[in-house]
């Protein structure tokens, strides 16, 4: 059971907000995939009732450092280190200082591709082959250039890596400040980065209790649709805002503060009053501990038939969002998703929020 359905552009500020339907015992794995598939991702909250899941001692157990360190470009297509880190497990790179519809951002997505993205004048004084941006403020003002570092051509004795390996250093010869995660290619567990230079960071958790919130009721025949309906898109909108809210620990969700004559907001009916537990972990997460992280608590919500959220924000500044989709940022720069599992009914509900600027379908 499966849908995929792209709510009207009117119904959510012209921004783009998928909505999928899976079915959490799938084959197809949708769930799953989402998270799987996002790689730039700097925050994970998760919202559950109370004393049902142990939200505060699961997301440490997955989440655990990156680092920042200044490197050039040239050192990351070094073969020692496409050898090391590249090859042997995951790692993901993103320069911190630059803005993606502005200035000249570099990353490496999990999968081994480095990403340069890049205004006109470095483009053309670097001179390697790449494409038009999709989202430029002028035309040809933007390049992309994608360099796969597992590809046999990689090689010291071969003329296409000289001529990156040359160019690099003549063009973009200046270090740059990164934030990169080395991670075990199977669990998303955070591996030793031991370069020169390389400052630790490490996730910060913070927990916080919030009594009486009200929570809505996800609808049996919301589980059950199969075709878009206009009832079907107000209650899926209504559904992300309350994660929204719900994830910053707004007062306009909490029972006791919920007055009709000064809050323009009103918690979707029928609802059911809970104490929640909001457990909020920041750094550079890497997608498959993300994954580990909703898998254990799944477990615990099946054996306890308990719904939560889960809510990840992506770099805005990223040069893509899920898998390959060129991310821009344009006035929003949206590039998050917000999951909500019920396992009594084997039903996840997933939420893709991106910028107008973004080509993720």
């Amino acid at each position: 059971m499966s849908s995929h359905i792209p709510l009207p552009k009117e119904r959510h500020s012209k921004s783009k907000l998928f909505v999928t339907l899976s079915a959490l015992a799938s084959k197809k794995r949708e769930h799953a995939k989402v998270i799987e598939t996002h790689p730039f991702n700097y925050q994970l909250t998760v919202i559950a009732p109370q004393n049902t899941i142990d939200v505060q001692k699961t997301l440490p157990k997955h989440v655990g450092w990156h680092y920042r360190i200044m490197l050039k470009l040239s050192d990351l297509i070094d073969p020692a280190f496409i050898a090391n880190y590249i090859k042997r497990n995951t790692l993901i790179a993103l320069s911190s200082n630059g803005f993606i519809d502005a200035n000249d951002v570099y990353a490496i997505d999990g999968h081994g591709k480095l990403i340069l993205s890049l205004c006109k004048d470095t483009y053309e004084t670097l001179g390697l082959t790449g494409r038009q941006a999709k989202f430029p403020f002028q035309r040809n003002s933007r390049f992309i250039v994608e360099i796969d570092l597992t590809a046999s051509c990689m090689d010291p004795s071969k003329k296409y890596f000289q001529r990156i390996r040359s160019r690099l250093d003549d063009v973009l010869g200046e270090p740059v400040e990164f934030d990169i995660g080395y991670y075990d290619a199977k669990t998303g567990s955070s591996l030793v980065f031991d370069l020169p230079g390389a400052c630790t960071h490490q996730a910060e958790l913070v927990v916080r209790k919030v009594p009486g919130v009200l929570v809505p009721c996800i609808s049996e025949k919301f589980l059950d649709v199969n075709r878009q309906s206009e009832d079907w898109v107000e209650q899926a909108q209504e559904l992300f805002e309350w994660i929204g809210l719900a994830s910053n620990g707004s007062q306009a969700i909490v029972s006791d503060a919920t007055d009709s004559s000064v809050c323009a907001y009103s918690v979707p009916e029928p609802n059911t009053t809970a104490d929640l537990e909001l457990a909020t972990i920041s750094g550079l997460l890497s997608p498959k501990s993300i994954l580990s992280v909703v898998e254990e608590l799944l477990a615990e919500a099946q054996a306890s038939k308990t719904d939560f959220f889960a809510c990840v924000w992506g770099h805005e500044d990223a040069p893509v969002s899920w898998g390959s989709s060129e991310h821009g940022f344009f006035v929003s720069g949206e590039n998050m998703y917000a999951q909500a599992y019920i396992p009594r009914r084997d039903r996840s509900v997933t939420f893709q929020a991106c910028c107008p600027w973004d080509t993720f379908s």
